[in-house]
């Protein structure tokens, strides 16, 4: 009965998360520091160190995910989109330790190049206070919050293309804040 009633509330918090909300100027988050992911290599990288590049994408999925696998492939087409415009992305798996050649196996069947991570000790995620999955946010280069959404729903991703094309433009100085959700 417990097993059901925790199923019935992760699908419900899936069916209504799809709400997205943006973030306004919380100035720099503190949830990166000290903060490590895992490649699917074995490497450590520290979180805080993916921002010097420039904005970063973080979605945290899994691949027993059903709106996972079907969010993964336009992550990948904007990944590739914006990836040469100076927007940095970690697709953050919160799959288990003993499962990375799972993960491994899901990217290299989807042909996914990108960048992956687990997040082993469930630090990022907690940090972000991710409830259900898929969850993506959106990092400005000074590591304030920009954009937030749970959940996938077809056609999230046109609103994602809208907010990194709002930071790329503003990070060439010539763009004004997105309008809210």
């Amino acid at each position: 009965m417990k097993n059901r009633l925790t199923w019935a509330l992760f699908f419900c918090a899936l069916a209504v998360a799809p709400l997205a909300a943006r973030a306004g100027d919380e100035g720099r988050t503190s949830v990166f520091e000290g903060v490590t992911l895992t490649g699917l290599d074995g490497a450590e990288v520290a979180v805080d160190s993916l921002l010097d590049g420039g904005p970063l994408v973080i979605n945290f999925w899994a691949t027993w995910c059903s709106p996972c696998r079907l969010e993964m492939p336009q992550l990948e087409k904007i990944y590739r989109e914006f990836a040469p415009k100076g927007v940095q992305f970690a697709a953050v798996s919160v799959d288990r330790k003993n499962q990375i050649a799972r993960v491994k196996s899901f990217l290299e069947k989807h042909k996914m190049s990108v960048p992956a991570y687990i997040d082993l000790d469930g630090r990022l995620a907690k940090g972000f206070k991710v409830r259900a999955i898929p969850t993506t946010v959106v990092i400005r280069q000074d590591g304030s919050l920009y954009h937030r959404t749970k959940g996938y729903r077809p056609g999230d991703e046109v609103l994602l293309r809208k907010y990194l094309q709002s930071l790329v433009e503003q990070s060439e100085g010539a763009a004004e804040e997105p309008a809210g959700d």
